[in-house]
Protein backbone atom coordinates (compact mmCIF):
# COMPACT_ATOMS: atom_id res chain seq x y z
CA UNK A 1 0.00 0.00 0.00
CA UNK A 2 1.45 3.54 -0.89
CA UNK A 3 1.13 6.81 0.81
CA UNK A 4 -1.26 8.13 -0.41
CA UNK A 5 -4.04 5.03 0.14
CA UNK A 6 -3.15 5.05 3.66
CA UNK A 7 -5.69 6.57 6.67
CA UNK A 8 -4.27 8.10 9.80
CA UNK A 9 -5.30 6.64 12.49
CA UNK A 10 -6.13 10.17 14.00
CA UNK A 11 -8.36 12.78 11.92
CA UNK A 12 -9.16 16.18 13.93
CA UNK A 13 -10.90 19.46 12.69
CA UNK A 14 -12.24 21.50 15.41
CA UNK A 15 -15.42 22.48 14.09
CA UNK A 16 -15.53 24.85 17.18
CA UNK A 17 -18.78 23.47 18.75
CA UNK A 18 -18.04 24.35 22.27
CA UNK A 19 -18.70 20.39 23.22
CA UNK A 20 -15.01 20.61 24.94
CA UNK A 21 -16.00 23.69 26.89
CA UNK A 22 -18.64 21.58 28.74
CA UNK A 23 -15.90 19.53 30.73
CA UNK A 24 -13.81 20.85 33.47
CA UNK A 25 -11.39 22.73 32.07
CA UNK A 26 -7.96 22.50 34.45
CA UNK A 27 -5.45 25.02 34.31
CA UNK A 28 -1.38 24.74 34.70
CA UNK A 29 1.45 26.64 35.86
CA UNK A 30 2.14 26.90 32.47
CA UNK A 31 -0.67 28.78 31.62
CA UNK A 32 -0.68 30.94 34.37
CA UNK A 33 2.50 31.67 32.76
CA UNK A 34 1.15 32.46 29.28
CA UNK A 35 -1.41 34.61 30.74
CA UNK A 36 0.88 37.13 32.30
CA UNK A 37 2.92 37.12 29.59
CA UNK A 38 -0.37 38.32 27.52
CA UNK A 39 -2.02 40.58 29.68
CA UNK A 40 -4.65 38.07 30.34
CA UNK A 41 -4.34 37.36 34.24
CA UNK A 42 -6.90 39.69 34.42
CA UNK A 43 -9.09 38.01 32.20
CA UNK A 44 -8.74 34.82 34.31
CA UNK A 45 -8.57 35.20 37.58
CA UNK A 46 -11.85 36.35 38.34
CA UNK A 47 -12.87 32.94 36.83
CA UNK A 48 -10.25 30.82 38.27
CA UNK A 49 -10.77 28.40 41.19
CA UNK A 50 -9.06 26.15 43.71
CA UNK A 51 -10.82 22.29 43.58
CA UNK A 52 -10.31 19.34 45.48
CA UNK A 53 -9.00 18.48 48.87
CA UNK A 54 -6.00 18.79 50.96
CA UNK A 55 -2.79 17.53 48.91
CA UNK A 56 -4.88 16.95 46.15
CA UNK A 57 -6.15 20.21 44.87
CA UNK A 58 -6.07 21.69 40.98
CA UNK A 59 -6.68 24.81 39.19
CA UNK A 60 -10.26 24.86 37.01
CA UNK A 61 -12.19 27.04 35.51
CA UNK A 62 -15.25 28.43 36.29
CA UNK A 63 -18.63 27.18 34.58
CA UNK A 64 -21.29 29.77 33.29
CA UNK A 65 -24.69 28.66 32.40
CA UNK A 66 -26.77 29.93 29.60
CA UNK A 67 -29.91 29.15 27.99
CA UNK A 68 -29.92 25.56 30.11
CA UNK A 69 -25.75 24.96 28.47
CA UNK A 70 -23.19 24.77 30.91
CA UNK A 71 -19.63 25.80 29.57
CA UNK A 72 -16.49 27.57 30.76
CA UNK A 73 -16.79 30.69 32.12
CA UNK A 74 -14.61 32.18 29.60
CA UNK A 75 -16.13 30.58 26.42
CA UNK A 76 -18.43 32.79 24.44
CA UNK A 77 -21.81 31.23 23.47
CA UNK A 78 -23.19 33.66 20.90
CA UNK A 79 -19.54 33.85 19.15
CA UNK A 80 -18.70 29.97 19.83
CA UNK A 81 -15.44 30.53 20.66
CA UNK A 82 -12.96 31.14 23.50
CA UNK A 83 -12.46 34.79 24.78
CA UNK A 84 -8.63 34.08 25.10
CA UNK A 85 -8.31 33.15 21.53
CA UNK A 86 -4.87 31.40 20.89
CA UNK A 87 -4.13 31.38 24.26
CA UNK A 88 -6.49 29.32 25.87
CA UNK A 89 -5.57 26.71 28.30
CA UNK A 90 -2.79 24.07 27.49
CA UNK A 91 -5.67 21.33 28.07
CA UNK A 92 -8.06 23.14 25.53
CA UNK A 93 -5.60 23.38 23.12
CA UNK A 94 -4.60 19.84 23.03
CA UNK A 95 -8.12 18.68 23.56
CA UNK A 96 -8.84 16.14 22.24
CA UNK A 97 -5.43 14.70 22.33
CA UNK A 98 -4.14 13.42 25.08
CA UNK A 99 -0.54 12.20 26.14
CA UNK A 100 -0.36 9.55 29.18
CA UNK A 101 3.67 10.08 29.09
CA UNK A 102 4.14 6.69 26.87
CA UNK A 103 1.15 6.38 24.17
CA UNK A 104 -1.61 9.13 22.59
CA UNK A 105 -4.98 8.51 22.89
CA UNK A 106 -8.22 10.60 22.56
CA UNK A 107 -9.94 12.23 25.24
CA UNK A 108 -13.43 11.93 23.83
CA UNK A 109 -14.21 9.88 21.42
CA UNK A 110 -17.66 12.36 20.77
CA UNK A 111 -15.69 15.13 19.92
CA UNK A 112 -17.75 15.94 16.23
CA UNK A 113 -14.37 17.00 15.09
CA UNK A 114 -13.14 13.53 14.96
CA UNK A 115 -12.95 12.12 11.90
CA UNK A 116 -13.71 15.65 9.79
CA UNK A 117 -11.46 16.68 7.23
CA UNK A 118 -8.28 15.81 6.76
CA UNK A 119 -4.93 15.49 8.63
CA UNK A 120 -1.35 16.58 7.29
CA UNK A 121 1.70 15.68 9.10
CA UNK A 122 2.76 18.56 10.18
CA UNK A 123 -0.45 19.58 12.25
CA UNK A 124 -1.01 16.31 13.69
CA UNK A 125 3.06 16.83 14.92
CA UNK A 126 1.59 20.03 15.89
CA UNK A 127 -1.04 18.36 17.72
CA UNK A 128 1.32 15.95 19.48
CA UNK A 129 3.59 18.13 20.45
CA UNK A 130 0.38 20.42 22.21
CA UNK A 131 -0.66 17.35 24.15
CA UNK A 132 2.61 16.28 25.32
CA UNK A 133 2.99 20.02 26.44
CA UNK A 134 -0.38 19.53 28.08
CA UNK A 135 1.06 16.11 29.90
CA UNK A 136 4.46 18.00 31.18
CA UNK A 137 2.57 21.05 31.99
CA UNK A 138 0.27 18.70 34.40
CA UNK A 139 2.97 16.78 35.76
CA UNK A 140 4.91 20.06 37.19
CA UNK A 141 1.74 21.67 38.34
CA UNK A 142 0.89 18.84 40.15
CA UNK A 143 4.63 18.87 41.85
CA UNK A 144 4.20 22.03 42.81
CA UNK A 145 0.79 22.76 43.65
CA UNK A 146 0.35 21.01 46.54
CA UNK A 147 3.39 22.36 47.76
CA UNK A 148 2.05 26.20 47.16
CA UNK A 149 -0.88 25.22 49.37
CA UNK A 150 0.90 24.01 52.25
CA UNK A 151 2.83 27.08 52.18
CA UNK A 152 -0.36 29.58 51.75
CA UNK A 153 -2.03 27.48 54.85
CA UNK A 154 1.00 27.80 56.66
CA UNK A 155 1.10 31.72 55.88
CA UNK A 156 -2.54 32.10 57.02
CA UNK A 157 -2.04 30.33 59.72
CA UNK A 158 0.80 32.79 61.10
CA UNK A 159 -1.33 35.81 60.63
CA UNK A 160 -4.43 34.31 61.98
CA UNK A 161 -2.32 33.46 65.34
CA UNK A 162 -0.97 37.00 65.25
CA UNK A 163 -4.41 38.65 64.62
CA UNK A 164 -5.47 36.47 67.42
CA UNK A 165 -2.68 37.62 69.95
CA UNK A 166 -3.76 41.24 69.10
CA UNK A 167 -6.86 40.78 70.62
CA UNK A 168 -8.18 41.36 74.38
CA UNK A 169 -8.77 38.68 76.58
CA UNK A 170 -12.56 39.82 76.17
CA UNK A 171 -12.72 39.89 72.57
CA UNK A 172 -10.96 36.08 71.98
CA UNK A 173 -12.91 34.90 74.48
CA UNK A 174 -16.34 36.12 72.80
CA UNK A 175 -14.84 34.47 69.49
CA UNK A 176 -14.37 31.37 71.00
CA UNK A 177 -17.53 31.21 72.47
CA UNK A 178 -19.00 31.72 68.50
CA UNK A 179 -16.71 29.08 67.11
CA UNK A 180 -17.75 26.43 69.74
CA UNK A 181 -21.41 27.22 68.78
CA UNK A 182 -20.28 26.70 65.27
Amino acid sequence: MNDETKTPKFIFNCTECGKCCERDVIVYIDDLRDWIEHGLMYTVLPVLSIVGEYGSIAMQLDKQTKDERTVCALYDIEKNSCSLGDNKPLSCRSFPLGYTGKKYIVVDMDCPGLGQGSMTAEKLARMRETATSDYESKQRTQAVLPMLQVLFIKQFSMESQKAMEKLSPDKRAELEKLLKEQ
